[in-house]
């Protein structure tokens, strides 16, 4: 017998035109680890939420939900099913860490004793002693996220929801949590159901991958199986970097990498001496100063200083991409920059003028921000009418231009939808949408792929390339070190409160183990210079 079986499942939320899940049928045995993969809005969460009564939204349900044979409705124990949130300031719900962690415990009447134990266990299992003294709203949305998992296998659960649960987690974090996902999983037999758009690390970890269009299920195999099928439909940029590179190289292969270690044997067969990748010229700096920091420094309240005699120059026409770990201060320096915090020292220059923090018109003026909770942004009851707030604002008059933004976003359907009923990729795009009509100069972007399919991300980055090019600067810091690669002019780690190193791609992440593409993974100690997609292919035409 099946222990999660879902058939003919159908949903329909309210006032829906359509339904957000149609006929899903799938079973998945005691022990599974399956991924859930598909463009933003094709159904994932709310999948993923009607496996948990006490989180299920809102509408009109009809089919099948049954675990172990009886009806997930009538489940006694409903915390053996964890739930790990898309947003994590959707799951936080005290003001310390320590009081958050033990919530659930408190709620399902643990002994004292027990709680502590619980607790100490898994506070040294994640590495999180620093964090239990802190305040939630102070930690960074990778902290939140370490916590809120915490707090979930503190109920020790059987059975493991998670939605994008590493969307804010910096590269180390991320691989450190896939390692924890695979030990819960094969030494505690948890059963696992993950919807992730970061594909690379997560994919060769399934028993099972679920591929989702438009609320139906239009594929579900093994991981091998399920590469080659996507690889031949308009699904091909789901496809992982390894086993997209040796499909791109040869179509018919029989065995299909899917880590970097069968990727590196595979890679050398292919080519079996050292190579050098193929130069590339790398693009001119601008030369044009916008925004200089110098010896800025800042701490809330009696905290230690988060940005510590950080200085950072900006310039016309850059996309500069931030990257460092969970809580290093990187949201943090993108709200000084916009003037929403005053750091207690230092300076700023816009064009070479010194200007007050917090009350410069002219920075408000030509700066958009776009923060890592993106419904932080809205107001209004719908998408339409947010923006249409956001043009009288700024005296955008043009319609036909906000109409070509929404379709070049893909997000022109949702106009009449409001916000909160969006998927954490369509917020992301919306609040880009009302961000981008009134044409910042200095574009800051906190996370902006958090969320996004591939298909949206490479809309996305050659949006952020033409703006560019019409002389927007852009700076952004992002966990998604294969973005950023791709399309930044120049990089930064934040470290200890600095900027610590700078430099064009594909120097700054050359020889890097944990802050690097998978390409340069593939091809390390063969050409440390191969960074993108597009450069590996060229080391194949070479040769």
């Amino acid at each position: 017998m099946a222990y999660i079986q879902l058939n003919n499942l159908c949903f329909t939320y309210p006032d829906g035109e359509r339904p957000a899940l149609e006929n899903i049928s799938l079973t998945i045995q005691r022990g599974d680890f399956v991924v859930l993969l598909g463009p933003s809005g094709c159904g994932k969460s709310t999948l993923l939420k009607l496996l948990k009564p006490s989180i299920q939204p809102h509408g009109q349900l009809t089919g099948e939900r049954l675990l172990e044979g009886k009806s997930i409705e009538h489940l006694e124990n409903e915390q053996d099913i964890g739930f790990v949130f898309q947003d994590p300031d959707n799951q936080v719900v005290a003001d310390e860490v320590l009081h958050e962690l033990v919530f659930g415990l408190e709620n399902i009447g643990l002994p004292t004793v027990e709680m502590r134990n619980r607790v100490a266990e898994m506070v040294h299992f994640l590495g999180a002693e620093d964090l239990l003294t802190r305040k939630t709203h102070e930690l960074s949305g990778g902290q939140k996220q370490q916590v809120n998992v915490a707090s979930i296998l503190l109920m020790q659960p059987h059975i493991l929801l998670l939605d994008e649960p590493t969307a804010q987690l910096d590269p180390v974090s991320a691989r450190d949590f896939l390692e924890m996902l695979v030990q819960l999983n094969q030494e505690f037999g948890m059963t696992i159901i993950i919807a992730e758009h970061r594909l690379e690390d997560v994919m060769a970890l399934a028993d099972q991958v679920v591929a989702m269009q438009a609320g139906s299920i239009i594929e579900c195999s093994t991981p091998k199986e399920i590469v080659r099928t996507l690889w031949k439909s308009s699904y091909q940029p789901f496809v992982p970097t390894t086993p997209s590179l040796a499909l791109t190289v040869h179509e018919q292969l029989l065995h299909i990498p899917l880590t970097v270690k069968e990727g590196r044997l595979w890679l050398d067969q292919q080519l079996r001496h050292s190579l050098l990748a193929p130069k590339v010229k790398a693009s001119s700096q601008a030369v044009e100063e916008m925004i200089r920091l110098r010896d800025v420094s800042f701490q809330y309240e009696e905290d230690q200083a988060v940005l510590h005699r950080l200085t950072l120059a900006l310039y016309h026409e850059e996309i500069y991409a931030l990257v460092g770990g969970n809580g290093s201060g990187k949201t943090t320096l993108l709200k000084v920059l916009m003037g929403l915090l005053k750091p207690q020292k230092g300076k700023m220059l816009l064009y070479g003028q010194m200007i007050k923090w917090k009350q410069s018109e002219e920075l408000v003026s030509i700066v958009g921000y776009l923060p890592q909770n993106p419904k932080l942004f809205f107001i209004h009851e719908t998408v339409g009418e947010e923006l249409a707030a956001v043009m009288a604002q700024w005296n955008v008059t043009n319609q036909d231009e906000a109409d070509s933004l929404l379709e070049v976003l893909q997000i022109e359907h949702l106009k009449d939808r409001h916000p909160y009923d969006l998927s954490g990729g369509e917020l992301q795009k919306a609040a880009l949408a009302c961000i981008l009509i009134r044409k910042p100069k200095l574009l800051l972007l906190d996370e902006p792929t958090k969320g996004l399919d591939p298909v949206s991300k490479k809309r996305l980055g050659d949006m952020l390339v033409e703006l560019k090019g019409k002389g927007i600067t852009v700076f952004m810091t992002t966990h998604d070190i294969e973005f950023a690669a791709r399309y930044a002019t120049k990089c930064g780690m934040m470290f200890q409160g600095q900027i610590t190193s700078e430099g064009v791609p594909d120097d700054f992440f050359k020889g890097n183990f944990f802050y690097t593409t998978m390409i340069q993974r593939l091809f390390r100690g063969k050409s440390d210079d191969v960074m993108t997609m597009e450069r590996a292919l060229r080391c194949f035409d070479q040769h």
